[in-house]
């Protein structure tokens, strides 16, 4: 059940900070040790470095869903919200596809829309 819960202004700017500074550091990642899906889904190792992150940037946006639904109401927010109980819990296995694939293809759009919100030209 989602918590709503009053933010402070200069806290929303923070938030969505985190984001960007969650998925630069997958991407980092992923270019630093020459990561791609087969080694992911082989290396506890490298799933450690990209799925922590990615968690981290689900319960944001689980914790905090009206600070991006302020900043564009026609994304998916609810979609991230519950990958978190997905990568948190994996029931019958974890989907390693799943998660790259969400790095791979939601997180630049995701990213996008938070460097946009936040003034970022790399938007």
């Amino acid at each position: 059940m989602r918590r709503e819960r009053p933010i402070p202004e200069e806290a929303k700017g923070y938030i969505i900070q985190e984001i960007i500074r969650n998925a630069e550091m997958i991407w980092r990642r992923i270019d630093d040790r020459s990561i791609d899906k087969d080694l992911y889904a082989r290396s506890t190792e490298c799933q450690d470095l990209l799925t922590m992150p990615m968690l981290r940037i689900c319960e944001l946006v689980s914790e905090y869903r009206g600070v991006f639904e302020e900043i564009d109401s026609t994304y998916p927010w609810a979609d991230v919200a519950k990958m978190r109980s997905k990568i948190a819990h994996p029931y019958g296995g974890f989907d390693f596809d799943f998660v790259w694939d969400a790095i791979e293809v939601d997180l630049p759009g995701l990213v996008a829309i938070c460097r946009r919100a936040t003034g970022d030209s790399r938007a």
